[in-house]
């Protein structure tokens, strides 16, 4: 077992571990008797087992369901369950699965212990970690939610096994994105290992994962509440959440980032804040793994209004990130929404 200590220094008490492994996930919900649990309806129908003799509430994550009407449902089940202030909530399924919950156990009775079981790629290297939580409003991505620490993180790489094609690429573009603002070295390794990854040698993915978690705990100590160096995570994200809202939702978490992590970098060139050959290696890796790196907008109105509605966003303008070189990012406040205009359409 792999064990990387998420060190709040200023709230001791909410510090806590991130177990990695594989095949223990059983024996470690095990001492979860008392807890309640939220479940990914995927997840639950590959792993029933996991669930049986557990109060669980099965949630069909999708974006859409990412709602404040699901949190009130959860909140329903905890209180007709009897859970009480020192009760616990366990999330069992990807990102939106914990999210969800990470932000209900933060409502329950002024804040309840929840412990987070990712499932996906994408929510072990990222969303598992770091206590933001939260659902959609309207037409705005994660623009309800709070920070919430979990007690605990058990990443089992066994649930990779499960996971669909489409599902393991939209992961990858959040490991590539840690490579690309912090680590040059890790971003070539990416690169070189290309046919291992997509394989899912094992070894591999307990490498990625782990780097992935460690550095994220290392932003977290630093920067808790997303004030500093935090705000660097959202590379890509600042697009890549307006491409999801213009999609429907038909394009996925990780492939809007994706092409996000791009056109802002594209963006920064125009703009001097990137260089030639960070967009040139961004590329380069985008194309190996097969994301896309261009987006049609289907309506623009409604594309720019997500954009300007972005949570990362002020009276002043946009924020959004860029890779300056390959493991080197900067932020840029108080862009204003016309600029993109310009550049995009």
């Amino acid at each position: 077992m792999r064990k990387i200590h998420v060190d709040l220094e200023k709230q001791v008490d909410e510090s806590y571990d991130i177990n990695l492994s594989s095949g223990f996930i059983e024996d470690t919900l095990s001492h979860y008797e008392d807890a309640f649990f939220l479940a990914d309806s995927t997840v639950y129908a590959f792993y029933g087992e996991l669930f049986q003799g557990r109060r669980t509430f099965v949630l069909e994550a999708s974006e859409k369901a990412k709602s404040i009407e699901s949190v009130i449902s959860v909140l329903e089940f905890l209180h007709d369950g009897g859970c009480r202030r020192d009760g616990t909530l366990v999330a069992v399924g990807g990102g939106i699965t914990g999210d969800l919950g990470g932000f209900a156990a933060s409502l329950y009775m002024r804040g309840i212990n929840y412990v987070q079981v990712p499932t996906t790629l994408l929510s072990m290297v990222d969303s598992s970690v770091g206590g933001k939580t939260g659902v959609n409003f309207l037409t705005s991505k994660n623009n309800i939610g709070a920070f919430h620490q979990p007690k605990a993180v058990y990443i089992d790489t066994d649930f990779l096994k499960t996971l669909d094609d489409d599902e393991f690429l939209n992961g990858m573009a959040e490991v590539v994105k840690y490579g690309a603002i912090f680590d040059a070295d890790f971003f070539d390794m990416l690169l070189e290992k290309k046919a291992e990854v997509i394989a899912r040698n094992q070894d591999v993915l307990l490498e990625i994962i782990t780097e992935c978690c460690r550095m994220k705990a290392e932003v977290v100590k630093e920067d808790e509440k997303e004030q500093g160096v935090r705000k660097l995570l959202n590379f890509g994200h600042t697009f890549g959440h307006a491409i999801e809202t213009d999609s429907g939702f038909a394009v996925k978490h990780g492939f809007g980032v994706a092409t996000g992590m791009y056109l802002e970098n594209m963006f920064g060139l125009k703009e001097g804040y990137c260089s030639e050959d960070s967009v040139k290696r961004l590329s380069e890796i985008l194309d190996a793994y097969g994301f896309d790196k261009e987006y049609k907008i289907k309506d623009k109105d409604a594309f720019f209004a997500a954009l300007s509605a972005d949570k990362k966003a002020d009276k002043k303008g946009l924020t959004v990130v860029f890779a300056s070189e390959i493991g080197k990012a900067e932020w840029v406040s108080g862009i204003k929404a016309d600029l993109v205009k310009d550049f995009y359409c």
